[in-house]
């Protein structure tokens, strides 16, 4: 309601003026939002207004016109407080562009700040002084790609101005950019940079993986891709490294040349960032090389499919409960550096068993030492801050006393977390070596990093003023100071005694009835609300302000003493300035350890986390035994698994499933069976098991045995994407392709569903060449779950394919109404029956309705009617065997058809044709083939209908 009264004090000078400039001002693209500087509000205009009444005052009564005559503008004013969360929102979460224009003369306005997702830089200090902004990845990405013979060649510059970080590849992909889609979720930045793209079918689709990503697109021109002035520009922004040998600072470029093609999109995202003209980030990057080999792949559509973090819709998350994402399930980290790194660890997947099997061991560790777990949890790591944010305000000089006391008391805590890791971990044989090599020996080096910053403080900070909260130099560092200090403390006495003289008069007990403390208004007096009514017509005191706290208050000769003092205080923290600069100053020189020991604690923070996981999950995770990738049968073996989100849920007793993989014996399942009957949730659950292996997690299992996988292909759910014109058949088709082209035999592919979205022939031979290419040529592990029965068939003629289905009883219940019991059950062998009709009787269709469906149903039937399934382990046997006499029974009947052919040209009395005719007859029955017979009760059930 304060917006809306203040808005109408509000008005632009000049409207006439504003308006001349606004239509003269080139369009925008529909993402970049542009607002209007006028000193104590802001305003936004046209199609920006509209989305900023709808985002911040959820109605559009807030909008007003202005107007020329000429022109009609309609216009929102913004609040200070307003415009910030609206432009923190439309940054990190829309992923809109900003642009901040401020009045240069009377009829002129210019761009005084720019910012988008990916370039926050510009506006840090003006929007994001009280937000934690490492909580959020504000890095971009610049791509450029060229044509190789049948492949794609692929260039990659990433820069994180956050953590200071720069990372280049190159690598080949395909015409689908399958790599590049995987590159881009690792690596996680809010905005990708491209050259001016052309209308050829490779920038189509480049433009399609940027936006299916969910990732802002910015086209520069391919200028900026010069690799002209590189070894200048990057030399100053990146950290000199002398070389041993030689002593040269800028050995470190040498990689720069060896790949130009990705480091020129370094050079695209330093004039893209400006960088250059930031002379605070100079000599501050450090450049690495992104090997893409050392991940799994993952794509969009798996991301999706394995619900690895919470659903967003628009920019906002659907859901925040845990049951809802793996990262949910698995988030127990207590510091915000542990949560980011668990978010990248879940986007990088390791394909090293080595790496593997140490954050394992650590992660056993923890489950076995309860007490050495929760003493980390509960009592330190608690205690610890983000070590980055403030690694960053060092290195910006940024930091204040506040700052620098809460860096010196997390340093103190370090010794006490390396005593409870040794002293726990005592009993735990073998693993207690690899805590101290990757925990407490780097603690202890860098608490011995820290002894001068320690020793500084000790010496500098006023700890007596700490504990009132007020953070200051000590007085002894210069007389000036002392003679304030001296003066503050006597003012703090008289205070004393004011505060003694006001309980008496007002007949309360000194530190009990009435309390004196410091509040935004100064040194106050505050009564309780019970103890209010000694206040009542005393016209000694003043009342400031009454809140569930009580009451706060004072008098004459308080405020006359309160204004001494904050007086006196300035003048101290004027005095002190130049002791705190130095203090800043050199801690500036303790970013870098800050971010290395940030890494630690995260580490230490994700695998206690994982470790958490595992023994807080309804039933304990279990160590899998892991195999690099292709070793021997590339065996995934999982018995009694589980899905960790769905076991977790209200209501829910999981039933679990025993899987196996194992190349060219039985490395495609096709699953059969009823909707609702655990199909999706039984293939996607083998996916999430073998993801959380190869992260370094237990796993929910009884015992786990799996070969790495190089990658995670999905094809999972249909839905349309109307704004990019995709259609749910296109998008399936789309991500299918993208799987045939990917897959290797090393891969694990998940499919769920293929081919619904067209007609049942087409979508069924789809489905049958796809599985057959992927099965056959590709031999990847591929789990396939599918409502076309005909699919089973495939593991006649593919050795490796193997059928299972999905267990269901159908009855009814007292009233004779259907009813349909899910076993979610598992079995070897193909379903036999559709369950669909049963499904709609069981949700309440007009019995005339389900009728009908019936005859249709048996109408469209194959003209076999397969025998009810028997559950007795055998179905696999029994299914080869009615596919041999279906087989059989068409052969006698295309021969019978050929003689059929014969008999009409060579017999032309229509009494001996019809007496031949009845002997072939006699001879087809006589072959007593279930099918043929089949074939002939249909057509006698087609002359009674009259057909």
């Amino acid at each position: 309601m304060a917006n809306l009264q203040a808005k109408r004090k509000w008005c632009i000078e000049n409207e006439g003026a504003f308006l001349h400039f606004y239509k003269s001002m080139a369009l925008k693209a529909e993402t970049t939002f542009q607002v209007f500087e006028h000193g104590e509000f802001y305003t936004t205009h046209g199609k920006n207004a509209v989305m900023a009444a709808d985002h911040v005052f959820k109605t559009q009564s807030v909008i007003k016109v202005i107007s020329n005559g000429e022109m009609k503008l309609p216009t929102v004013f913004l609040s200070n407080l307003n415009f910030e969360s609206m432009a923190r929102d439309l940054l990190l979460v829309r992923h809109y562009r900003l642009e901040i224009y401020k009045q240069k003369s009377k009829s002129v306005w210019t761009v005084s700040y720019k910012a988008s997702p990916g370039n926050l830089m510009e506006v840090e200090d003006l929007l994001f002084n009280n937000v934690d902004l490492m909580s959020t990845s504000s890095a971009v990405m610049a791509i450029r790609y060229r044509l190789e013979a049948s492949q794609v060649f692929v260039g990659v510059g990433f820069v994180d101005t956050n953590l200071c970080e720069m990372k280049y590849a190159e690598f080949s992909d395909n015409d689908h950019f399958a790599n590049l889609e995987s590159t881009i979720l690792q690596l996680g930045p809010k905005e990708c940079v491209v050259g001016k793209l052309e209308s050829t079918n490779e920038a189509k689709k480049l433009s399609e993986i940027i936006k299916r990503s969910g990732v802002l697109m910015t086209e520069r021109p391919k200028s900026e891709f010069s690799t002209k002035n590189l070894d200048q520009d990057l030399s100053r922004l990146l950290k000199k490294k002398k070389s041993k040998v030689s002593g040269d600072a800028d050995a470190n470029m040498n990689w720069a040349v060896d790949h130009q093609f990705s480091t020129s999109c370094l050079c695209a995202l330093v004039s893209y960032l400006e960088l250059l003209n930031k002379e605070e980030k100079f000599g501050e990057f450090v450049a690495d090389k992104y090997d893409l080999s050392q991940y799994m792949k993952l794509d969009s559509a798996a991301k999706l499919a394995l619900n690895l973090f919470p659903e967003k819709f628009a920019g906002t998350v659907l859901s925040n409960r845990p049951s809802d994402s793996l990262y949910g399930i698995l988030n127990h980290c207590q510091t915000p550096q542990g949560q980011r790194l668990l978010a990248r660890w879940i986007k990088q997947p390791l394909i090293d068993v080595n790496h593997l099997e140490e954050r394992l061991d650590a992660v056993q560790a923890f489950v076995e030492g309860a007490e050495l777990r929760q003493s980390l949890i509960s009592e330190h790591l608690k205690k610890l801050p983000d070590f980055d944010k403030f690694s960053k305000k060092f290195h910006r000089k940024k930091a204040n006393l506040q700052d620098c006391y809460r860096v010196y008391q997390s340093i103190k805590q370090l010794p006490f977390i390396c005593e409870t890791i040794e002293k726990y971990s005592e009993c735990l044989d073998s693993n207690q070596k690899l805590l101290k090599e990757i925990f407490t020996s780097p603690m202890h080096e860098l608490y011995n990093d820290f002894n001068k910053f320690m020793e500084m403080l000790d010496t500098t900070l006023d700890f007596d003023m700490i504990q009132k909260h007020e953070f200051m130099v000590k007085s002894d560092f210069d007389p000036e100071l002392q003679r304030l200090r001296t003066k503050m403390d006597d003012i703090e006495c008289q205070m004393d005694n004011t505060f003694q003289k006001a309980a008496s008069e007002l007949q309360l007990e000194a530190g009990k009835g009435i309390k004196l403390e410091t509040s935004p208004f100064g040194h106050v007096f505050r009564v309780t609300c019970k103890e209010e009514k000694a206040l009542r017509n005393n016209k000694k005191f003043t009342t400031l302000d009454t809140n569930k706290a009580g009451v706060r208050f004072t008098n004459t000769r308080l405020e006359q003493l309160n204004a001494e003092y904050q007086e006196c205080r300035e003048s101290y923290e004027n005095q002190q300035d130049a002791v705190v600069t130095e203090i800043v100053a050199i801690g500036s020189g303790y970013a870098e350890p800050l971010h290395s020991l940030s890494e630690v604690v995260a580490k230490l923070d994700v695998l206690l986390s994982f470790a958490q996981a595992a023994v807080n999950a309804p039933i304990s995770y279990v160590r899998p035994k892991l195999n690099a990738v292709g070793s021997g049968s590339n065996l995934i073996k999982l018995v009694q698994s589980r899905h960790p989100c769905v076991e977790v849920q209200d209501d829910v007793s999981f039933i679990p499933n025993d899987a196996k993989l194992e190349k060219d014996v039985h490395n495609f399942l096709i699953i059969t069976g009823p909707n609702m009957g655990g199909k999706s949730t039984y293939i996607r659950q083998i996916g999430v098991v073998i993801l959380m292996a190869q992260i370094g997690c237990f796993v929910p299992c009884e015992c786990a045995e799996i070969t790495l996988v190089d990658a995670i292909l999905a094809r999972v759910g249909a839905g349309d994407c109307q704004v990019q014109g995709v259609s749910t058949f296109m998008a399936e088709m789309l991500e299918t392709a993208a799987i045939l082209r990917s897959a290797t035999e090393n891969s694990l592919v998940v499919i769920d569903e293929l081919g619904r979205g067209t007609s049942t022939y087409d979508g069924f031979g789809l489905a049958w060449s796809i599985s057959h290419k992927i099965a056959v040529d590709t031999k990847a592990a591929c789990l396939f779950a599918t409502h076309f029965d005909e699919m089973t068939g495939l593991a006649d003629e593919v050795t490796s394919a193997v059928n299972y289905h999905v267990t269901a009883l159908t009855g009814t219940d007292g009233d004779g109404q259907s009813n349909l019991t899910m076993l979610y059950k598992v079995q070897p062998g193909s379903c036999d029956r559709s369950f669909g009709i049963h499904v709609a009787e069981c949700v309440g269709f007009p019995q005339r309705v389900i009728d009908a469906a019936k005859r249709k149903a048996d109408d469209l039937e194959d003209y076999y009617v397969t025998p009810s399934f028997d559950i007795d382990g055998q179905g696999e046997e029994k299914s080869k065997k009615k596919r041999k006499i279906k087989q059989e029974g068409e052969n006698v009947i295309k021969a019978f058809i050929d003689e059929v052919k014969i008999l009409m040209k060579s017999v032309k009395s229509e009494a001996e044709k019809k007496e031949t005719l009845k002997q072939m007859k006699e001879k087809v029955l006589a072959s007593g083939n279930p099918f043929v017979s089949g074939v002939l009760k249909r057509k006698n059930y087609a002359e009674n209908m009259d057909v």
